[in-house]
């Protein structure tokens, strides 16, 4: 019994129940028929493999939709494709004009972010609700420009700032049929997430360095050389090691803090990652597409939505399936095409 009368709060969690044979088949399809077609095909597959994904990843027992069609993805691909080839055969005629589409594309960056965002939430549905992306491009401009400079002027200091506000742009603009969600987000996790990390790198270069230092001694006490093979390999493999582990670190930290700023009506994100089991699964997820030569692609893919799912859920005292809907789409793909194909940020 409970004190004081309160009643204790509802857990629904995410899930993952997707099969690695069953998507390398869809997979390895759509990579075929799109070097077959030259790339026209590979709207297609990005439909079907974003559907069974979507499928898959359930809450409180049902999947999501993903509602996009092939031929709005096509055609913001092939504005995207027009963007890029004018990028490239700028450089070849005439060199300066490659600064001139890097500005263009930094002039477009609030436009990819919401178009992007807009269609990816309006095609986004859970039980018949769509979600949707009511964000402005004016205050795109404000915190993708404006506040990504002031970070590049401090030198990196306001960058965990910045981060913290495109998240929050995101998620605060996001809604679940005519519920807005809310972001509460603070600066304070993010400042000291990054802090750690640079302390990672810092103490890694310091552990290279002396050892480095200790193995030339070494060398020159006892009259041998050391192996110029393992003394420029080791240094390498223990930096790649560190990026691997300070990735995952952030990678751990900043999902939950964003996360667990999500709130939905009286729901609210709860997120577990951690950075010891990421270490694990990226490693193992390089060495496995290495050894395989692309082919564990499918695998990898599982197992990350199998992890990422499994340790997602909301708390709250209401039901997910209380919240009332809103129908409509969004056609307009080229944002989130041209987002993709420029490698422009807008994730969480």
């Amino acid at each position: 019994m409970n004190d004081g009368g309160v009643a204790p709060l509802a857990t629904y969690r995410f899930d993952f129940t997707g099969r690695t044979g069953e998507y390398f088949r869809i997979w390895v399809v759509s990579l075929f028929l799109s070097v077959v077609t030259l790339g026209i095909y590979s709207a297609w597959g990005k439909v079907r493999k974003k559907r069974y994904l979507y499928s898959h990843s359930e809450l409180d027992g049902t999947g999501f939709e993903f509602r996009a069609t092939p031929l709005a993805i096509l055609r913001g691909r092939v504005i995207a494709l027009v963007l890029l080839g004018g990028f490239a055969l700028s450089s070849h005629v005439l060199p300066i004009m490659q600064l001139v589409f890097v500005i263009i594309l930094l002039a477009l960056t609030p436009w990819i972010v919401v178009a992007a965002s807009r269609f990816n939430a309006r095609n986004s549905a859970w039980r018949n609700i769509s979600f949707g992306f009511n964000g402005g491009i004016g205050e795109a401009a404000m915190v993708f420009l404006a506040i990504g400079a002031l970070a590049v002027v401090t030198l990196g200091l306001a960058y965990p700032y910045a981060r913290m506000r495109r998240a929050k742009f995101i998620i605060e603009h996001h809604r679940f049929g005519d519920t807005q969600i809310r972001a509460d987000l603070s600066t304070g996790g993010f400042i000291l997430a990054y802090l750690f990390a640079v302390l990672m790198i810092i103490g890694t270069l310091l552990l290279v360095v002396f050892a480095t230092v200790v193995v030339i001694s070494a060398s020159g006490a006892t009259g041998r050389r050391a192996p110029a093979g393992i003394g420029a390999l080791a240094p390498v493999a223990v930096m790649y090691v560190a990026y691997i582990a300070v990735f995952a670190f952030l990678r751990a930290q900043l999902g939950n803090l964003t996360l667990n700023g999500v709130v939905v009506g009286p729901l609210r994100c709860r997120s577990t990652l951690r950075a010891r089991d990421l270490v694990w699964l990226y490693f193992s997820n390089i060495v496995a597409i290495l050894v395989t030569l692309g082919l564990a692609t499918a695998w990898v893919t599982i197992r990350m939505a199998r992890y990422r799912a499994r340790n997602l859920y909301l708390i709250g005292e209401a039901t997910p399936g209380t919240f009332l809907g809103r129908p409509g789409s969004d056609n307009s793909a080229t944002g989130s095409e041209v987002s993709d194909l420029f490698d422009v940020d807008v994730s969480l």
